[in-house]
This record gives structure tokens, sequence and C-alpha cells, in this order.
């Protein structure tokens, strides 16, 4: 969307679009100060949704994805959104650009606990991972330090009274009940005064009904979902399944995750983070390295010339080829920056509404939401997909920081690993120090942004109270 913009208006001085998008960034910050609650609810990430439904689609707009999502150039969208994009075609001069496809190897191909970023040769760790090979679990606590009155210590987002899955800071059931995959989030597991107006959660007591096999008493864990519906049994209506991946009133019925472009095709969403597949990488597994298939490219490296004599069989000795591709300028060269940056952030979210631009229903049909904070996944994933991105940092005209600051904004404060003591409970505080370390990194791994002080360099950043 972005780039289609620049390309009509090249008379446009770099230095003035980023002015631009910097002031429609503080315009949407004024917008979120009066529009977001000062605490994220549940009400809140679901009252805004839109359904789209195939027939509607196919009628309106012949590019439907498996999913029920339009796609405009490689990127999902909402068809209203899809149907302009497609109408904003640029005339602009054509560059010939040599695309490097690298192939280095990463150490113990990333443990099976992360992604291989071909081009430098290191992992990008899964959440709750880390070390050179990603092999190293990391202890991410739910709870903080307890005291007599509080138990599991002082609430926060993610507070557990039953098993905690220490690599996400999340809860859940645990695997001595009948269905350990459920979540037991904040209010589920702890006792509450239905009595008062409003009902007032105990958060010194935890409710160890949830655990029941008595079917008079409302349980969650070992409820069966069909004999729920059919009032055979209680449960506790304070339970709700808030984690990306399952849907239905019981988490019975496991559904695709939301992803940056659902990993392109070349790999498998868990929880938010993409998993690639063997030859490819990147945030969204957009980029092939030399032992991906040369057909099986994105169409931003296409048509392709490489004049290499038995490519084929010399892939899996080699480091680089270069690839020969015809371009229309502007060109944008995207970050792949560390994933604490982005993926992480939607791995480890524990509202799936929170800061996506789109879920998928208990049929894998995309339905969208209208969440303010889900505009940046879309522009992120619009430049991803764009045949305006390169991979060519010398030749690019613009750069792209994919910092998802959003999810960091809703996410602040949720988790003790990811709280906001150092900032007095300052949100803003926060994502401008997050950004900050965006910037250390991109100034000290790439050459790009000492060459024009950053001029040439997009963010978008959303910035609150």
């Amino acid at each position: 969307m972005m780039i289609q913009l620049f390309a009509q208006k090249w008379s446009c001085t770099k230095g003035t679009i980023v002015i631009v998008l910097g002031i429609v960034a503080l315009l949407i910050s004024l917008i979120h100060v009066s529009l977001f609650p000062s605490s994220s609810t549940v009400d809140y990430f679901r009252v805004v949704i839109t359904p789209v439904h195939k027939q509607d689609l196919s009628f309106q707009y012949p590019v439907v994805d498996l999913h029920n999502a339009v796609v405009y150039r490689g990127a999902p969208w909402n068809p209203n959104v899809g149907r302009w994009l497609s109408a904003c075609e640029s005339l602009v001069a054509y560059a010939n650009v040599t695309e490097t496809i690298s192939g280095k190897i990463c150490r113990n191909d990333c443990s099976g606990q992360g992604v291989c970023n071909h081009q430098l040769g290191q992992c990008r760790c899964f959440h709750g991972y880390t070390g050179e090979d990603c092999s190293v679990a990391e202890y991410l606590s739910c709870n903080y330090p307890s005291s007599p009155d509080l138990p599991y210590g002082r609430w926060v987002v993610s507070i557990c009274p039953a098993h905690c899955d220490t690599t996400r800071a999340m809860c859940f059931c645990g695997e001595e009940t009948k269905f350990p995959y459920r979540p037991v989030a904040e209010a589920c597991g702890f006792k509450i005064n239905s009595s008062s107006e409003p009902p007032v959660t105990n958060w010194g007591k935890p409710d160890m009904d949830v655990f029941t096999t008595n079917r008079s008493v409302q349980g969650w864990c070992n409820v069966d979902p069909q004999q729920a519906y059919e009032g055979k049994v209680k449960f506790k209506e304070q339970c709700h399944c808030k984690y990306d991946g399952r849907n239905g009133q019981f988490c019975e019925i496991p559904v695709i995750s939301t992803c940056i472009n659902q990993c392109s095709g070349h790999g498998f969403c868990r929880g938010g983070f993409c998993q690639c597949n063997g030859g490819w990488y990147g945030t969204d597994c957009s980029i092939p390295s030399v032992h991906s298939p040369i057909r099986d490219w994105p169409q931003w490296l296409r048509p392709a010339h490489i004049d290499m004599p038995g490519y084929a069989h010399a892939a899996d000795s080699i480091d680089t080829i270069n690839a020969a591709v015809t371009k229309k300028r502007p060109l944008i060269y995207v970050y792949d920056l560390p994933p604490q940056f982005n993926s992480l952030l939607l791995e480890g979210r524990h509202f799936k509404y929170q800061c996506v631009n789109r879920l998928y229903d208990s049929n894998n049909a995309t339905f969208w939401t209208e969440q303010l904070y889900g505009a940046q996944m879309a522009i992120y994933e619009s430049l991803l997909a764009s045949p305006y991105r390169t991979l060519n940092g010398d030749e690019a005209d613009f750069f792209f920081v994919p910092t998802l600051d959003s999810c960091l904004i809703t996410r602040a404060d949720e988790t003790p690993h990811l709280n906001m003591q150092e900032h007095k409970g300052l949100r803003s505080s926060l994502t401008l120090e997050f950004s900050q370390k965006a910037y250390r990194h991109i100034e000290q791994h790439y050459p790009y942004w000492n060459r024009s002080s950053g001029r040439d360099h997009i963010w978008v950043v959303f910035l609150v109270g």
C-alpha cells in the first residue's frame, strides 16, 4: 500500500515522506489515547469483528485464498481494502537488480526450536528459547513472588494457580486433567465473590473447583464440551478460550493461529511465530535460500535469471547465488530483525485479539478485526509481499523497520518478564526504549542507516501515555 503511494508521488522527497509517516503515526497515537481502555479486557477484543463469506468474495474479488481472505500481491487483505489497492498500480521506470540468495547454515539446525537465518547463519529462536542454537530453555514465570496473603503473587494477566508453561508464561489446566490445553487465565483460576456488584475476584484464593469432576459443581479443566452444551454439567463462566490456536467455548476446536502472511505457504504458524520449512527463513518464511527450489520463489523474486551452470547440483555446497531480477522503483528493503521485535510479541500474546488484523474461525475461515493496532501488521505484511521489495540494500530507495510496538503496547505489564517497573507504568516509555533497541541493532549490524543518517528509513510507531 505505502509503496504504491511512493511510486505515484515519486516527486516527493524521501525526507518529506518519512515526516508525513511520522505525523500519521502521531495522529493514530492520539486516537488510541481516547479509544483504548486503560486495561485489557476480553470484551474489548471481541466486539468489533467483521465476518467474511467466501461466496461474497468470489463475486467481488476473484483472488481468494484457502481461508477466505482476499490476496493482493501475496498478502491477505480485507476485501474492501484489497479492491482499492488493485486500482493503485503505478507507472514508474524499471530497474535491473541483483538479488543475493544466501545459504549459510546454523548450528545444530537451531535444535528444532528456531528458524535459521541463512543470510547471517544465525538462529531466530522461538518464544522461551535462547542460545546460539536455541538449545537453552528460558524460565518465564507466570507469577510474581508470593506473600502470605497472595500465594501466587500480585495480580498480573499471566497469574496462574494451575500449570504454567514457562516458555510463554501462559496458564493451562495441565497434564493431570482431561483437557490439559485449556487456559486457566486470570479470574478463571480464582474465587469470585458473585454477591458483589460487579463480581470481585479474590486473587489470594485459588478456585480448586475448576479441576472438579463433579458435574454439579462449576468446573472447567475436566468438563466435557458435549455434555456442557447439552446442559448436563456445570462450568465456570469466567473461563474463556483466550489464547490463539483454539476455538469453541471450551477450546475444543484446534484452528489456525495468526502469523505474518501465514508463513507464505512455507511454514507452520505456532501461535504467532512462523516455523519455516527447510530452506526458507524470514518473519513470514518468504525468503528463499540456495536450498529452496527456484520454482517456489516468491513473486517479488521472479522472473529471475541465474547465471550459474550446475546450480541444481551445487546448491548444497555454496553460500550464495546471484539472481538478476527486473523490478519497478522505488525499491524497499525490509530488515529481518531478531524475533523480539516482532514474532515473539505475536507468539506470546495472552489475548488472541491483540494487535492482529484477522483471526480464524472454527472452519479456519478468515474473519477480520477492526482493531487499530492491526494496521501495523497489515502494513508489514504488505511490504513483505510487495513487488517493490528487494534483498539488495545497496539498491534500495527505502528501508522498512518492522517493529511491532503495537503488540508491545497492548502486552506491556501482562507478565513478570514484560513489566514496566523501570518505566513508571508508562507504555510510551517502554515502546520508545523498544524502538531505540531496534535502532541500535540496525546501526551496529547494517551499513544503511549511517549512509543516510536514517532519512530513508520508515518506522510505523504507536505511542501511548
